[in-house]
């Protein structure tokens, strides 16, 4: 498909007139084609036999370009089995390119991308996650970008606006902040593998302000961005957790601000215990119950939110990962038994009584005998 439209671009680049048309496809065949003096720029897509040198380019003056040694109005990437060259300004008339170029797949040629994207919402939050699509287009045609870009990249940054500029005219620092990369391989948040469609998960990882969003596609060769200006919100909601009680039971308190419907939320985590063990954290509402804190230590939590705005857009959060540390239980301590003076110990009480009745029975003992002695 990619092919057959690159056919029929190119021959819309060549054709003026339908016996001009002839005469071009016949020179198309030796690797001969014509650019229109209305082209600004052009990109060729050169296939060779596998593996082979770099093409050289002839000029319609007849000088060369090479893949090492060009003018800067030329990008040049090469493969063991593409050439990719983009000309800036092209000299309008007959060019041609020299080289193991492949029979059937030849050149082909395309102009005039345009880089598409589903549009952000105007006012996000900060640390929400939004899924982003985005397109390659030649007018309303969506161009194979694995085909055509080899080495494609496409990432998502913010540009904070300069410090101190005025708002009229206020300019963005070049001091990007990447939130996310697209690709069309099937994997993350994209659903089918080279479709065209390629698919970000952008985290606005940024402090609230105004933003401009940008969106870059290049291969060395190709550049294209997509910009819109957006304004950050805080985050919607914060949490915190509550002190494990004797039982070691423990929650996650949520506070949500005047942009969430109350009754929204849900929330998605993973408990990290100080061993590393994982739990699965789910729950609905502004209170979550947690696994026990058994072990004492540093304990991780990472997750995201989901909720409605008062708006009715549907928004992820990404939560910031929380460390807390929680500390061992107390143990119970005995009160120290009150000190008894010592005449109270029991020993001494009874040492105490025991010579007490030993000195009444030596007196009554005493005293019997006197008593006897005076009557004898």
């Amino acid at each position: 498909m990619a092919r057959a439209i690159s056919r029929l671009l190119a021959l819309a680049v060549l054709a003026a007139a339908p016996a001009l048309a002839q005469e071009q496809h016949a020179r198309w065949l030796d690797n001969t084609f014509r650019i229109d003096p209305s082209i600004r720029e052009i990109t060729l897509f050169i296939e060779r036999e596998t593996p082979s040198a770099p093409v050289v380019l002839i000029r319609p003056d007849g000088s060369k370009y090479y893949q090492q040694r060009h003018p800067d109005n030329i990008s040049w990437v090469s493969t063991p089995s593409r050439d990719i060259i983009t000309l800036w300004r092209p000299t309008p008339g007959p060019w041609q390119a020299t080289g193991k170029v492949n029979a059937e797949r030849g050149i082909s040629l395309l102009s005039l991308f345009r880089l598409e994207l589903e549009p952000l919402p105007p006012v996000l939050f900060q640390n929400e996650v939004v899924k982003l699509g985005a397109w390659l287009k030649h007018d309303d045609t969506v161009v194979d970008a694995a085909y055509y870009l080899d080495g494609l990249s496409l990432d998502a940054r913010l540009l904070s606006p300069a410090a101190g500029a005025p708002e009229p005219e206020q300019r963005f620092e070049q001091a990007p902040i990447h939130i996310g990369a697209f690709a069309d391989d099937g994997t993350g948040l994209d659903e089918y593998p080279g479709d065209g469609k390629l698919t970000a998960e952008v985290v606005v990882d940024a402090l609230p302000g105004n933003y401009l969003f940008q969106a870059q596609a290049t291969n060395r060769v190709l550049a294209r961005a997509y910009e819109q200006e957006v304004l950050i919100h805080p985050m919607p909601l914060s949490l915190s957790f509550s002190t494990p009680s004797d039982e070691r039971q423990w929650r996650i308190d949520l506070a949500l601000d005047s942009n969430l419907e109350p009754d929204s939320l849900e929330i998605i985590g993973q408990l990290f215990n100080p061993l590393e063990q994982r739990a699965d954290v789910t729950g609905r509402g502004k209170s979550i119950t947690l696994p026990p804190a058994i072990q004492p230590g540093n304990y991780r939590f990472q997750g995201r939110a989901f909720a409605t705005t008062v708006t009715g857009r549907e928004i992820q959060i990404a939560l910031p990962e929380q460390v807390v540390r929680v500390a061992a239980p107390a143990v119970a301590r005995k009160t120290p038994a009150a000190v008894q003076p010592w005449w109270k110990n029991p020993i001494i009480q009874l040492g105490t009584g025991m010579a007490a009745a030993l000195l009444l029975a030596v007196a009554a003992f005493l005293w019997w005998r006197r008593r006897r002695s005076g009557k004898g």
